[in-house]
Protein backbone atom coordinates (compact mmCIF):
# COMPACT_ATOMS: atom_id res chain seq x y z
CA UNK A 1 0.00 0.00 0.00
CA UNK A 2 2.74 2.44 1.00
CA UNK A 3 4.76 1.70 -2.15
CA UNK A 4 1.72 2.29 -4.34
CA UNK A 5 1.15 5.69 -2.75
CA UNK A 6 4.82 6.63 -3.13
CA UNK A 7 4.80 5.50 -6.74
CA UNK A 8 1.75 7.57 -7.65
CA UNK A 9 2.94 10.66 -5.79
CA UNK A 10 6.61 10.71 -6.83
CA UNK A 11 6.20 11.38 -10.55
CA UNK A 12 3.79 14.33 -10.13
CA UNK A 13 6.05 15.74 -7.40
CA UNK A 14 9.08 15.57 -9.68
CA UNK A 15 7.17 17.20 -12.50
CA UNK A 16 5.78 19.89 -10.19
CA UNK A 17 9.27 20.69 -8.94
CA UNK A 18 10.44 20.94 -12.53
CA UNK A 19 7.94 23.73 -13.18
CA UNK A 20 9.89 25.98 -10.83
CA UNK A 21 13.29 25.33 -12.48
CA UNK A 22 13.30 28.50 -14.65
CA UNK A 23 12.47 30.70 -11.65
CA UNK A 24 15.34 29.51 -9.47
CA UNK A 25 17.98 31.72 -11.06
CA UNK A 26 21.48 30.66 -10.07
CA UNK A 27 20.15 27.55 -8.34
CA UNK A 28 18.64 26.10 -11.51
CA UNK A 29 21.53 23.65 -11.99
CA UNK A 30 21.14 22.45 -8.39
CA UNK A 31 17.41 21.89 -8.84
CA UNK A 32 18.02 20.01 -12.11
CA UNK A 33 20.63 17.84 -10.39
CA UNK A 34 18.20 17.08 -7.56
CA UNK A 35 15.41 16.22 -10.00
CA UNK A 36 17.74 13.97 -11.98
CA UNK A 37 19.08 12.25 -8.85
CA UNK A 38 15.59 11.73 -7.44
CA UNK A 39 14.39 10.24 -10.71
CA UNK A 40 17.42 7.91 -10.86
CA UNK A 41 16.72 6.67 -7.33
CA UNK A 42 13.13 5.98 -8.33
CA UNK A 43 14.31 4.17 -11.49
CA UNK A 44 16.39 1.84 -9.33
CA UNK A 45 13.49 1.24 -6.94
CA UNK A 46 11.04 0.58 -9.78
CA UNK A 47 13.36 -1.92 -11.46
CA UNK A 48 13.99 -3.74 -8.17
CA UNK A 49 10.22 -4.16 -7.73
CA UNK A 50 9.70 -5.23 -11.35
CA UNK A 51 7.70 -2.13 -12.30
CA UNK A 52 9.35 -1.53 -15.68
CA UNK A 53 6.72 0.90 -16.96
CA UNK A 54 7.41 3.23 -14.04
CA UNK A 55 11.15 2.73 -14.49
CA UNK A 56 10.94 3.97 -18.08
CA UNK A 57 8.86 6.98 -17.01
CA UNK A 58 11.37 7.95 -14.34
CA UNK A 59 14.29 7.34 -16.73
CA UNK A 60 12.70 9.80 -19.14
CA UNK A 61 12.37 12.36 -16.35
CA UNK A 62 16.01 11.80 -15.38
CA UNK A 63 17.19 12.35 -18.94
CA UNK A 64 15.09 15.45 -19.53
CA UNK A 65 16.23 17.16 -16.32
CA UNK A 66 19.86 16.05 -16.41
CA UNK A 67 22.37 18.91 -16.56
CA UNK A 68 23.66 17.77 -19.95
CA UNK A 69 23.63 19.70 -23.21
CA UNK A 70 20.46 19.53 -25.31
CA UNK A 71 22.08 17.51 -28.11
CA UNK A 72 23.30 14.91 -25.61
CA UNK A 73 19.78 14.64 -24.16
CA UNK A 74 18.33 14.15 -27.64
CA UNK A 75 20.77 11.35 -28.43
CA UNK A 76 20.17 9.73 -25.03
CA UNK A 77 16.42 9.70 -25.63
CA UNK A 78 16.97 8.41 -29.17
CA UNK A 79 19.19 5.58 -27.91
CA UNK A 80 16.72 4.81 -25.11
CA UNK A 81 13.87 4.62 -27.65
CA UNK A 82 15.90 2.33 -29.90
CA UNK A 83 16.66 -0.03 -27.01
CA UNK A 84 12.98 -0.23 -26.08
CA UNK A 85 12.03 -0.89 -29.71
CA UNK A 86 14.72 -3.60 -29.98
CA UNK A 87 13.42 -5.23 -26.80
CA UNK A 88 9.91 -5.22 -28.26
CA UNK A 89 11.12 -6.83 -31.47
CA UNK A 90 13.05 -9.45 -29.50
CA UNK A 91 9.98 -10.34 -27.43
CA UNK A 92 7.76 -10.48 -30.53
CA UNK A 93 10.13 -12.65 -32.56
CA UNK A 94 11.45 -14.88 -29.80
CA UNK A 95 11.62 -18.47 -31.04
CA UNK A 96 8.75 -20.60 -29.78
CA UNK A 97 9.31 -24.24 -28.85
CA UNK A 98 7.92 -26.76 -31.28
CA UNK A 99 5.16 -29.04 -30.09
CA UNK A 100 5.77 -32.73 -30.69
CA UNK A 101 3.01 -35.26 -31.01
Amino acid sequence: MFLTVVKWISLPMLLTASLFAPFTGVYEIVLNLLLCAGALVLVQRAVSFGEYFWATAFAGVAIVFSPLALIVKIFLLLGFTCMVALAGVYVAWKPQPLETR
